[in-house]
């Protein structure tokens, strides 16, 4: 864009040069003519005013139109810079807000989740805890039975004792109680007895 402004302005740009050197030339010819001249308005400002407007109308002429045009879009580039700043603040707005949102969103599914893992861990440990009192009655019942059964055994090797001391106290005091005759009659009654059930 700037590029074509200054295409358009490039041949005002020669031309004023070409006037400025122009003018430079009349300039120093005059000042070689005699240096005490009176200097009046008619022979000295006139046509100096004069050269001036004609420089100032060819400026005008030629620069008009690309300076309007400089300035018209480089109101309309400030417009667009304008708006595209605005549009970009507002999208960042809106980005910052939705960053705001979706962070406490973030936050909410944390204190959610941390809740959530004290809960189970809460259940875990009851569980656990009832599985270790399951598991302790059920040691205790294996205990009670095995000791049960050791109670049941150790009657039983007791009762299975007694009777043999029992048995053996029973003939000792058989064998002291009973005389010859008396043993010679038992076994003769034993063996009538086995012998008749034949």
């Amino acid at each position: 864009m700037k590029k074509s402004v200054l295409k358009k302005i490039e041949p005002f740009l020669y031309g004023l040069s070409g006037v400025l050197i122009a003018s430079l030339a009349f300039a120093e010819e005059g000042a070689g003519h005699g240096g005490e001249e009176a200097i009046t308005f008619m022979g000295d400002w006139l046509p100096r005013f004069f050269n001036f407007a004609i420089i100032a109308a060819v400026v005008v002429y030629f620069t008009r139109k690309p300076v309007r045009d400089f300035f018209k879009n480089r109101s309309a580039e400030i417009a667009k810079s304008m708006q595209d700043s605005k549009e970009t603040r507002e999208r960042a707005v809106a980005a910052l807000a939705d960053m705001e949102r979706k962070i406490k969103e973030l936050e909410a599914e944390t204190t959610r989740l941390i809740a959530d893992a004290q809960a189970r861990g809460e259940k875990d440990k009851q569980a656990l805890v009832e599985e270790g009192k399951k598991v302790a009655q059920d040691i205790q019942a294996q205990v009670k039975q095995g000791i049960d059964v050791e109670v049941q055994k150790a009657k039983t090797a007791l009762a299975a004792e007694a009777s043999i001391l029992s048995l053996d106290l029973a003939e000792g005091k058989i064998k002291e109680k009973i005389s010859k005759q008396d043993h010679e009659r038992i076994v003769k009654e034993y063996i009538s007895k086995v012998g008749g059930n034949r």
